[in-house]
C-alpha cells in the first residue's frame, strides 16, 4: 500500500484512533506518523485513561497538531484542557474548540499561551451554562478577540452569556475577524437590541455574522416594557460594514421594525439574512410592522437591496387579540415572486390554561434549512383554537413542520375549523396529550356503559380519533405521554388513541389511569399492551398494591423498562422515590 493512501486514511481519523490503530507496527508507519497533520477529537464520553494514552503519543507529536475540539469534563476527568495544555505546546494549531468548560479550568492561563500561537484562525467555545467561566475569563476573552490581540484569528464563535458593555472602553480597532458569532445577553437595564452595535465598529472586516440578544432571564421580558426606548440614532455615526454578506441575527429582546432598519442600513451588501425573534413571554404586544411583509419588504428594498437569501422565524407568547390570518399571508407575497422555492406560514392558537393569552408562529420554508439558526418548537397546542394559513397554494403545509419530531397537543370536545387536507405534523415520534375532564353528568353516563371494552364505530367517528388524524400521523407515533392531567374521566379516548396509534411502544401515563379497570382489564388493549416495552407511570396519589404490580408484569410481557413513583412513610415524612427497573 502506497504512503499516499496512509495519508488519506489518516485524514478521516482523529489523533487517539490513528495512535490506538497503528502505534508501533513497522517503522515504516512510524515513519509516516510523524508527517501527517493530527487532529485531537475528545467527547464527553471518553475517559481519562484514554486522554492519559493520547498525551503519552503526543509528547513527540504535538506540533502536528493542527486541529482541538475538546470536551473539558470527561466521564472521569473535570479538566481535559488543563491536562493537555499544561503538558504540549501546540505551536502550529489552526483550530480550537472547547466545550462545557468546567470551574476548575484555569482559562487564563490557557488563553495566555493560545495568544502565543500565530497560526491560530478559528477559535470557539460552546459553554450551555455560565458555571464554567468567570466574568474575568469572560473579560479576557473580548480582549483577546475584540483588541486584536491575536491578529491571526478569522473566525471566532463565543456561546455564552456576556453583556460586552466593556467594550465601548475599548480603542477604535479593527480585527482581522472574518466570520463572528456570539451571544450578547444582560440585565433589560443593561442589553438591548442596540447592543449589537459595540460589536460592529470594532468589525469592519466581517463577513460572516451570527448574534443572539437575549436578557439574562425570563422575566427581564416583562421589565423591558417600560424599559424600551428608541434612542436618538444619528444616521451618519452608525458603523458601516460593506463587506458583510451573511447575518444571522437571533433577537430574545424587544425590538421593532426601526431598530431593525438601523441594523441592515449598516449592511448594504448583504445577501443572505436569517431572522430569528423569539419572545417566550412578554405583557407587550408585538409590534404589526414585524408581522407585515410590505414593511418587510420596504426595509430589504431601502437597506439591502443586493438580498438573494430572506428567512424567518417569528415566535411569541402575548395577550390574545384577533388577527386576520388571510391578510398578513397576503402582505408576504411579494417575497413569494422574488426568491425561488419561497414561502411562509403562520399559527395562531389560544394557551390552554391562561385566559386571554396566546402564541402566535411565523415562519418561512427554508428556514430550517440553516444550521446556526435555532430550532423551531411548537409550544402545547390548543387543537379548539388552532389556525394555520400560508402563502403556499399547494396543499403543503406539511413540509413546513417536516422536522418537528415532538409534540404536545391539549384535546378538548371543541373543535377547530381545519383548513388543511392531511397530518400537519407527519412526521411527530413522541406524542403527549392533554385532556380535561369530562363534564359530571357526561361521566356518569360513561360510568354505566356495561360493555366498555366495545366501542361503537359511529361513535368513534364523532369523537376524538378522525380530529387527532388532522395533526398527526397516527401511524409513525413510537411514544404516548398522557400527561398527568388527563382525568379518568377520558379513560374510552385513551382506548381509542392507544388502538389507532399500531407502532407505539414507549407509554406514559398515570397510575390512576392505567390501573383503573377500564384500562387495565380491557380485553381490546391486550395486543396494544403485549407491544409496550417502556412505561413511565405519572406521580399521583394511589395505593400501589403488590397485585396491581402482578397485574401489570402479566399484562406488558414485553417489557423491559419501568418507571414509578414509590410513596413510603418513614419518621412521619412522606418520600418519593423514583424507582427504574
Amino acid at each position: 500500500m502506497t504512503s499516499t493512501v496512509f495519508f488519506e486514511i489518516f485524514d478521516y481519523l482523529d489523533a487517539l484512533e490513528i495512535f490506538t490503530a497503528f502505534t508501533s507496527l513497522n517503522q515504516r508507519i512510524s515513519s509516516i506518523l510523524k508527517r501527517i497533520p493530527l487532529r485531537i477529537l475528545i467527547s464527553n464520553t471518553n475517559s481519562r485513561s484514554e486522554i492519559e494514552f493520547l498525551s503519552s503519543h503526543l509528547t513527540y507529536h504535538d506540533h502536528q497538531v493542527i486541529s482541538i475540539d475538546i470536551y473539558d469534563k470527561i466521564r472521569d476527568c473535570s479538566s481535559v484542557i488543563n491536562l493537555l495544555f499544561n503538558r504540549h505546546n501546540f505551536i502550529n494549531l489552526e483550530s480550537c474548540i472547547f466545550n462545557a468548560i468546567n470551574s476548575s479550568t484555569k482559562l487564563k492561563k490557557i488563553l495566555k499561551k493560545l495568544k502565543s500561537l500565530n497560526r491560530l484562525v478559528s477559535f470557539g467555545i460552546y459553554q450551555a451554562d455560565d458555571l464554567g467561566i468567570n466574568d474575568k475569563d469572560k473579560y479576557e476573552l473580548s480582549q483577546m478577540v475584540f483588541m486584536n490581540q491575536l491578529s491571526s484569528l478569522r473566525s471566532v464563535v463565543l456561546n455564552y452569556t456576556y453583556d460586552y458593555m466593556n467594550i465601548s472602553n475599548y480603542p477604535s480597532i479593527t480585527t482581522n475577524l472574518i466570520s463572528l458569532a456570539l451571544c450578547i445577553s444582560g440585565l433589560s437595564s443593561t442589553v438591548s437590541i442596540y447592543s449589537m452595535f459595540l460589536i460592529l465598529r470594532h468589525c469592519h472586516k466581517i463577513r460572516y455574522l451570527t448574534i443572539l440578544i437575549a436578557y439574562i432571564d425570563a422575566c427581564e421580558n416583562e421589565k423591558a416594557s417600560d424599559r424600551f426606548r428608541i434612542p436618538h440614532i444619528n444616521p451618519n455615526d452608525l458603523p458601516l460594514l460593506p463587506q458583510v454578506i451573511y447575518l444571522n441575527l437571533i433577537v430574545i429582546v424587544r425590538c421593532d421594525n426601526r431598530s431593525i432598519s438601523h441594523i441592515l442600513r449598516c449592511m448594504p451588501n448583504l445577501i443572505y439574512f436569517y431572522f430569528t425573534l423569539g419572545i417566550p413571554t412578554a405583557n407587550w404586544p408585538l409590534p404589526d410592522e414585524l408581522r407585515n411583509g410590505y414593511v418587510w419588504q420596504e426595509m430589504i428594498d431601502r437597506y439591502i437591496p443586493h438580498l438573494l437569501k430572506f428567512e424567518f422565524l417569528i415566535g411569541i407568547k402575548k395577550s390574545y387579540q384577533h388577527l386576520d390570518l388571510d391578510m398578513i399571508v397576503n402582505s408576504f407575497e411579494y417575497f413569494v415572486g422574488k426568491y425561488p422555492n419561497w414561502n411562509m406560514i403562520i399559527t395562531q392558537w389560544k394557551h390552554h390554561k391562561e385566559i386571554g393569552g396566546e402564541y402566535l408562529i411565523l415562519h418561512t420554508f427554508n428556514y430550517r434549512q440553516n444550521r446556526y439558526t435555532t430550532n423551531i418548537t411548537i409550544p402545547i397546542v390548543n387543537c379548539e383554537t388552532f389556525q394555520v394559513r400560508s402563502t403556499s397554494i399547494q396543499n403543503d403545509q406539511h413540509l413546513f413542520y417536516s422536522i418537528i419530531e415532538d409534540l404536545c397537543l391539549y384535546l378538548t370536545d371543541q373543535q377547530a375549523t381545519i383548513t388543511w387536507s392531511s397530518p400537519l405534523f407527519q412526521q411527530v415520534k413522541s406524542l403527549a396529550i392533554e385532556m380535561p375532564i369530562i363534564s359530571a353528568s357526561w361521566w356518569n353516563n360513561l360510568l354505566n356503559i356495561a360493555n366498555y371494552g366495545v366501542v361503537n364505530d359511529d361513535k368513534d367517528k364523532l369523537k376524538i380519533i378522525p380530529y387527532l388524524k388532522h395533526f398527526v400521523d397516527l401511524h409513525k407515533i413510537t411514544e404516548i405521554k398522557f400527561l398527568k392531567m388527563s382525568h379518568i374521566s377520558r379513560w374510552m379516548d385513551v382506548q381509542l388513541i392507544l388502538q389507532t396509534c399500531p407502532n407505539v411502544i414507549d407509554l406514559s401515563i398515570s397510575t390512576e389511569l392505567l390501573l383503573l379497570s377500564k384500562i387495565i382489564d380491557n380485553r381490546s388493549l391486550f395486543p396494544v399492551f403485549e407491544r409496550i416495552k417502556k412505561i413511565e407511570l405519572i406521580k399521583n396519589i394511589v395505593y400501589f398494591l403488590p397485585s396491581s404490580a402482578s397485574k401489570i408484569v402479566e399484562r406488558f410481557p414485553s417489557l423491559n423498562n419501568i418507571k414509578l413513583t414509590v410513596f413510603t412513610r418513614l419518621f412521619e415524612k412522606v418520600l418519593f422515590k423514583n424507582i427504574i427497573l
